[in-house]
């Protein structure tokens, strides 16, 4: 399998020629960046939970040289190696793939012609006793009073509602900032890595600020910010309006709600604009185990919107759709990569060795996908009840045997 996912990555993506243009800032090295890169690569890709895993596995004779090559690095060279990333180098890469994902058809829209983004924080471990100087920090109550904490956290760009979903950048939240200015850092990036792209971002509320809806209007994006704070003018003037505006009802998964479309709001004179709202109402019947027995309850859904989207053009249907898709940031994005690929893991404490880890994962994490959904027919993937986790398992497993050569063109 390992070796089918090779040739895959080969002839699809051209990806020795991919690894042989990396470089770092190491003088002499012994070990190529190719090898360093690799072995990150492959890491992710079986699902190693860190580089002295890694390392234990590299160390096995005739294990890894066909993937790796020849020289392959210790956990110090790695970390080493990983401090001196070039990461303008790794960031192309991932954005060269993500291009070639919609030059080839891959990517998807389930919104056709329409593309979205989804725009959101997250934060990747904590410390009371490592840092570095791009640490955050805050204090903790703890049963010995309060302490330092440190940690890191990033802006993360992803497109949603949309197979595959693509990780396009990345962007570490500095000392003495907010998560929104780290945003509009990796925003005004995307706007010349990624033009014409997507034409909307989907935010949560913490990015309802007239500043940045003006920033990201100015580079061309319309976007759709969560709305909510009771005690906002923009809000209050909202509730005023649902009672003498018609709402539209819907069904939807079995679930019957109503909507209302509410047009040209101008509450919100630090924007100097009309901006337009959508809310959504409806129950969901949910039956839940609790206390060993079953229950039925019943849940009320208040859902609000701030959107700069046109409203001939777009529907509220339209809005609340992109509007619940954030949550494919969450559910197809962090919770799958903290949970199954180590995300949350600090494997080098260096902030160029964070960012090149996570940009490497990103790369990883939507070519096995790729690999997976396309390349292995349905029948195949069926008789051996194969999932993504089976199949890093493979790939793992693959490295056991005794293979001679390389699995790339052009060994590195």
């Amino acid at each position: 399998m390992l070796a089918r996912f090779a040739d895959y990555l080969e002839r699809t993506w051209e990806f020795s020629q991919v690894v042989e243009s990396l470089e770092d800032s190491r003088l002499y090295p012994k070990v190529p960046a190719s090898a360093i890169f690799l072995s990150l690569f492959g890491m992710f890709a079986t699902r190693l939970p860190s580089l002295n895993a890694l390392e234990g596995e590299l160390r096995l004779p005739r294990r890894w040289e066909p993937w790796v090559g020849p020289r392959k690095p210790s956990a110090d060279t790695l970390g080493y190696a990983l401090d001196r990333s070039n990461l303008k180098r790794l960031r192309s890469k991932l954005v060269w793939i993500n291009h070639q994902m919609k030059r080839k058809k891959i990517l998807r829209s389930h919104s056709p012609p329409y593309f979205v983004a989804a725009l959101d924080g997250h934060e990747l471990f904590s410390s009371f006793k490592r840092c570095c100087n791009k640490c955050l920090m805050r204090k903790i109550e703890t049963n010995k009073g309060k302490a330092i904490q440190y940690y890191h956290r990033v802006a993360v760009l992803q497109i949603i509602d949309a197979r595959p979903s693509l990780i396009l950048d990345i962007e570490p939240v500095l000392p003495g900032e907010g998560e929104v200015a780290a945003a509009e850092r990796l925003l005004d990036r995307a706007r010349k890595l990624y033009p014409r792209f997507f034409d909307v971002i989907s935010a949560d509320a913490l990015y309802l600020g007239a500043p940045f809806i003006k920033k990201v209007k100015a580079w061309g994006w319309d976007v759709i910010v969560v709305l909510k704070q009771e005690n906002r003018d923009l809000y209050q003037d909202a509730n005023g309006l649902l009672a003498i505006t018609p709402s539209q009802e819907f069904q939807k998964d079995n679930i019957a709600g109503r909507r209302w479309n509410l047009e040209k709001l101008v509450t919100w004179s630090q924007l100097g604009r009309p901006i337009r709202a959508v809310v959504e109402q409806y129950q969901e019947n949910r039956r839940e185990r609790i206390a060993g027995q079953w229950r039925e309850t019943v849940v009320d859904h208040h859902w609000r919107w701030v959107t700069t989207l046109s409203g001939s053009l777009f529907t509220g249907a339209q809005v609340s759709r992109w509007g619940h898709a954030r949550w494919d940031i969450e559910n197809r994005g962090f919770n799958d990569l903290a949970s199954h690929w180590a995300m949350d893991h600090c494997f080098h404490h260096h902030p160029t060795a964070i960012l090149a880890c996570l940009l490497i994962l990103a790369m990883a994490f939507v070519l096995t996908r790729v690999f997976f959904e396309r390349n292995l027919k349905p029948q195949f993937k069926l008789r051996l009840n194969l999932t993504r986790m089976a199949l890093a398992r493979l790939f793992f497993d693959d490295l056991a045997k005794q293979w001679t050569g390389s699995f790339w063109a052009h060994p590195p």
